[in-house]
């Protein structure tokens, strides 16, 4: 008999941006590195064996703490990846949601459908098992940590209890005992070592009730110009009387080319944030030119006072790093009026460090960068 710990990877990207990642690369988010220093120390009171982990980079990272805290190599095998998404990877789940309402019932296999080009949740949870019951058969009587991903657990996890497992938190621990006299699960979804880190205790779709405390999900569309231009101008003006208190400075001539440019440079560089059919918000990107020639630079990223303070904004970041890694970047950067700390706050919270600052025409501009590049993930052992 063999007890594993079958461990879901910490917060990642598409778990705050709301993105369907399934064999879509990705980074930890802020939280999520943080979780995973908990969850280390969590296994650091543990016995553990051996550590292993899907090669996808959320889940060899969360591994790596565990395998850090109790000294232990990772091995990374790729069949205990998540579920392969097709046509919907890396979209946002507000799409995905407008296109297919019923979305949810494929990931609690209730609806006899699948995605175009994608596994189903069947598929993959199979190649997951095979993959348990050959780590299980190398390391009888041993306690193995095992880090892989939300569907393909909660797939093996129904294959072992016969019932219906809620949807698991990020970085929570379930144990099970697998051998050849049959399986059985000790636990399910343990996240109490995670307290106020938890992903799920700040989300509501998971919930079987989800209605009662709705998470919006927003897409993105890109503008037409000339026929958007009004729309776009007119978050672009809001925004710089909003932060500064005055339009004095703001030249429609220049922000209008700024526009315009970015939009031929690539389509995906100036959008609305959409929820359902309405705007709601407006993202305007553009290569980040003197800064880096590696990086994308966010000009402006807005929402509606009404839709501020919700969550969202992570949504319209998530946009801005699935567009510029799309266009090969490493990083994003931006500039932040100093004044403006809810601003700096919410970029800091995202992971946005420090690297400069600047005179402008109000006070000092604070210059801010994200790194977005994900690293091959590759067993310490």
């Amino acid at each position: 008999m063999t007890r594993i710990y079958l461990v879901r990877h910490a917060e990642a990207e598409g778990n705050l941006y709301r993105r369907a990642h399934g064999h879509y690369n990705g980074l930890l988010t802020k939280n999520g590195l943080e979780q995973s220093e908990r969850l280390g120390d969590w296994f650091s009171r543990r016995p553990v064996d051996a550590v292993y982990a899907s090669d996808l980079y959320r889940a060899a990272r969360t591994a790596g703490a565990v395998a850090s805290a109790c000294q232990k190599p990772v091995g990374i095998d790729p069949m205990l990846r998540e579920v392969y998404l097709g046509e919907w990877e890396d979209r946002p789940w507000g799409e995905i949601a407008r296109r297919h309402s019923d979305y949810m019932l494929w990931f609690d296999n209730k609806a006899p459908w699948a995605v175009k080009d994608a596994e189903t949740v069947a598929e993959a949870g199979l190649r997951a098992m095979k993959a348990l019951s050959g780590i299980a058969a190398a390391h009888e009587g041993q306690y193995v940590a095992v880090v892989s991903h939300g569907c393909v657990i909660r797939y093996v996890l129904e294959r072992i209890t016969g019932e219906r497992v809620p949807h698991i938190d990020n970085a929570s621990v379930s144990l099970v005992e697998w051998g050849d006299e049959g399986l059985r699960a000790d636990y399910i979804g343990d996240n109490r070592h995670l307290g106020e880190l938890s992903t799920h205790a700040k989300q509501a779709w998971w919930r079987d009730d989800p209605d009662k405390h709705p998470d919006a999900e927003l897409w993105f569309s890109p503008a037409r110009l000339p026929e958007d231009t009004d729309a776009a101008m007119d978050y672009t003006r809001r925004t710089w009387e909003t932060i500064y208190g005055t339009t004095e400075g703001f030249h429609d001539e220049v922000a209008g080319r700024a526009l315009w440019e970015s939009a031929e440079t690539n389509p995906k560089y100036l959008q609305f944030a959409m929820e359902r059919d309405r705007r709601v918000g407006l993202i305007h990107m553009r290569d980040a030119g003197r800064l880096s020639v590696f990086d994308g630079h966010i000009s402006l990223f807005c929402l509606d006072p009404e839709k501020r303070g919700l969550g969202l904004g992570a949504q319209l970041l998530g946009e801005a790093v699935s567009v510029s890694r799309a266009c090969g970047k490493t990083g994003l950067s931006l500039r932040v009026f100093h004044q403006n700390t809810q601003a700096l706050a919410f970029y800091r919270k995202m992971g946005f460090v420090v690297c400069g600052s600047e005179k402008g025409l109000f006070g000092t501009v604070i210059q801010m960068r994200l790194n977005i590049a994900v690293p091959e993930s590759k067993s310490n052992g």
